[in-house]
């Protein structure tokens, strides 16, 4: 892959500039990211570097959740369940843990309420949600 001149790669929140892709690596999974920025402000959220240093553990499959992929917020129902070092707790009471989106932990694409951010999750009503409280079916294209 060709790499961009210093001048020419974008500079992201994080403050450091960054190439357009590469590979990133968390909790055993690799990924090829492609770092998309505003296109007025020629800003990315995140360098390769950061992105991958942002990365959370799903807490039931170990699997990597890297920022801008979707979450699912569930409770353990084992009384006994011990945290795994890396994931993230999105509330204490009753206890939540930020998961991933994989088929291997998600009941299903209706339980998707959020995107990991990096640092916290940005909550959106879920396709469940919206259908309890509207009572209508519901669409959602992710």
């Amino acid at each position: 892959m060709k790499k961009l001149m210093y001048w020419l790669q974008p500079k992201c929140k994080c403050g450091h500039k960054t190439e357009r892709e590469g590979d990133v690596s968390a909790y055993g999974e690799k990924k090829h990211v492609k770092i998309r920025r505003h296109w007025l402000l020629h800003r990315a959220d995140f360098c390769l570097e950061c992105y991958e240093k942002n990365a959370i553990k799903c807490p039931w499959c170990g699997g990597a959740i890297f920022p801008g992929e979707l979450v699912t917020l569930y409770s353990p129902t084992d009384p006994n369940f011990v945290v795994p070092e890396g994931a993230v707790v999105y509330r204490k009471d009753p206890l939540q843990l930020v998961g991933c989106q994989s088929i291997r932990c998600a009941e299903s694409g209706a339980d998707y309420c959020g995107i990991w951010a990096g640092d916290h999750v940005e909550r959106f009503e879920s396709a469940l949600e919206q259908c309890f409280r509207t009572g209508m079916p519901v669409i959602k294209n992710f």
